[in-house]
């Protein structure tokens, strides 16, 4: 058993095809990427929009964001942006490509990965696929301030997978009821798996003060009946100004750089940036290995 244990331990640090290897990914101490998952307990709440005029917020202060764009269903930041990847995750799982030539430019010259149809079978790769892509990602979060991941709406494996990996999230969610429902749920699952570092920001608001109203009713029964607390990041105001720039394909945040939502995007960046440290020490792809290994057990 002894002689069993030895080998079997000798085969993981080697990264063999039959586990999840921790070891080889991340294991020096030097800084890595900030990893921000932007998600939401329903579709069609902001979520997109949200993560990438957040992102040029953070280049124009200055920093090095990539965005992840890992909502397989939707899809949207292509077309946020008017142009479409050719690569995406798949072009490193299965074809002979490395992560850096799978990222696309975006407007400021922010970085963005597609996900594709790579993100959703991520849970369940065979173990030497998943290690093949967790090696490539390692590669990448030493080149980064920060990362910031577009989950899809809802609950799925991979949706938590990156919500543990990542240093924060943000649920994004709408004043109304079955959108606060929605993120409710969404957080007293984050907190089963042991996420507490969970931030809200509430879009489409008349006044700051409905926006302020909206979070308190998620703090009070997050408190009340799971016992964890959540922080206000900030909201997004109703601003026709985000629809013009949906329809011609381009950020509100540089379209219309002096809209309501555009200040509201710097003031969420000012929160977000302004914490001091913008690097994270322990590392993303090791969080995510570890929820790998921790799953198939």
């Amino acid at each position: 058993m002894d002689q069993a244990s030895k080998l079997r331990s000798a085969v993981i640090k080697k990264g063999s095809i039959g586990e999840v290897s921790i070891e080889n990914h991340g294991n020096d101490n030097s800084e890595r990427a900030r990893v921000i998952c932007v998600t939401s307990g329903k579709g069609g709440v902001g979520k997109t929009n949200l993560t990438l005029n957040l992102a040029l917020a953070i280049k124009k202060r200055g920093f090095n964001p990539l965005i992840i764009d890992a909502d397989l269903g939707l899809a949207n930041i292509e077309v946020l942006v008017g142009a479409a990847p050719k690569y995406n995750f798949m072009d490193v799982i299965e074809g002979g490509m490395g992560i850096r030539d799978i990222v696309m430019d975006g407007p400021l010259g922010i970085k963005i990965i597609s996900g594709g149809a790579g993100i959703s079978e991520t849970a369940n790769l065979p173990v030497y696929k998943l290690n093949k892509l967790l090696s490539n990602l390692a590669v990448i979060e030493k080149d980064f301030d920060f990362i910031i991941i577009d989950t899809g709406a809802g609950i799925s494996k991979s949706v938590i997978s990156f919500a543990k990996a990542a240093d924060e999230v943000i649920v994004i969610t709408l004043p109304e009821p079955t959108a606060i429902a929605d993120a409710y749920a969404l957080i007293k699952t984050l907190r089963r798996e042991a996420i507490d570092k969970i931030g809200v920001v509430i879009n489409k608001v008349e006044s700051k003060f409905e926006a302020e109203a909206t979070f308190k009713k998620l703090e009070t029964v997050s408190k009340r009946f799971l016992g964890v607390g959540i922080s206000y990041i900030g909201h997004i105001s109703a601003d026709n100004n985000i629809i013009r720039a949906v329809k011609q394909q381009e950020p509100f945040y540089l379209k219309y750089e002096s809209s309501a939502a555009s200040r509201n995007v710097e003031q969420i960046c000012g929160k977000l940036t302004g914490q001091g440290n913008t690097k994270s020490s322990e590392g993303f792809v090791k969080r995510l290995a570890s929820f790998f290994v921790s799953s198939r057990r």
